[in-house]
């Protein structure tokens, strides 16, 4: 079966700001799947502006075949070296995953990547060189189902400065605790929340820093199929029931008319669980063979 990437994202923003001044950016097509976190300098509207052209830009040029060369050429050209800090408008980490599970990481400025395999932490070898006056980390790994990649922003690595922690968090000890919370099968989203709550704690809900985490989660795909409503045409409900049933994975009805037509042409049943009362949409129905039944409209948007 195909491997697929899950990826959860959680974000924290620095304390008293509207806006968050990471950014995280993704996009894929049939080569690739690409996740870039970029972290501005400073923080506010303009950290946001930055990080969110820099994510971009790295984004769009992968997605579109050009190298990591030229995807700094282009971001040296569009954000240069701050003249008064002498620091870069932004920092980044690039994941690229291939269809064969090669993972290629391309760092710069922010806090290496965990990587969790076999239920342990991997320090993934990392190779430096210059483009365009800037110093990037490169990694090579091959994935396999259960690996994570975890990226984060350097809030995440300061988190509890001068409070728990003299120093902060620090890589080793965030390493650990994601490989702790690796290890309970949970999703990618609650891992990356996972990790922003624990910094949100550090900080006492007063972050000193922008804070983001993404994970990636390796595993397999999983399919549902979804009937949202009923055939245009009445003599077709028996065919587009059939091919329904016929599909991969869980399937899901969506409206009280379709699960209806699915009971009849099923010759099944259908009740409603009561108990799943909520006050903002309907109870579900439940229906042999079919793993949800819900309202219609409210559950698709």
């Amino acid at each position: 079966m195909e491997l697929f990437l899950e990826i959860g994202v959680a974000q924290l923003n620095k304390a008293g700001e509207e806006l968050c001044g990471d950014t995280i950016e993704t996009a894929g097509n049939n080569e690739s799947k690409i996740v870039v976190l970029a972290d501005g300098l400073g923080s506010g509207v303009k950290a946001n502006i930055l990080s969110g052209l820099t994510s971009k830009i790295a984004a769009n040029m992968l997605e579109g075949g050009c190298s990591i060369d030229e995807v700094i050429e282009a971001l040296a050209q569009t954000l240069p070296v701050c003249e008064v800090r002498g620091l870069a408008y932004s920092t980044f980490s690039i994941s690229q995953v291939m269809p064969d599970g090669s993972l290629y990481l391309a760092e710069y400025d922010n806090p290496p990547a965990v990587i969790i395999k076999d239920d342990a932490v991997q320090s993934a070898k990392r190779e430096s060189r210059e483009v365009a006056s800037r110093r990037i980390y490169e990694s090579h790994l091959k994935l396999l189902e259960g690996d994570w990649v975890v990226l984060v922003s350097d809030g995440v690595l300061h988190a509890g400065i001068g409070g728990v922690w003299n120093l902060g968090w620090g890589w080793d000890r965030i390493a650990e605790y994601t490989r702790s919370l690796a290890a309970t099968d949970i999703s990618a989203q609650e891992l990356a929340e996972g990790l922003v709550a624990v910094c949100d704690k550090l900080y006492n809900s007063k972050p000193g820093d922008d804070t983001s985490a993404v994970a990636l989660r390796v595993r397999q795909r999983r399919e549902l199929t979804v009937m949202v409503g009923p055939p245009a045409d009445r003599d077709a409900d028996a065919k587009v029931v059939r091919k329904f049933l016929g599909s991969p994975g869980k399937k899901a009805v969506c409206g009280g008319t379709t699960g209806n037509i699915v009971a009849r042409e099923t010759g099944e049943q259908l009740t409603v669980d009561l108990s799943s009362m909520d006050p903002r949409i309907p109870p579900v129905g439940n229906l042999a063979g079919i793993d949800l039944i819900c309202e219609g409209i409210l559950t698709l948007t």
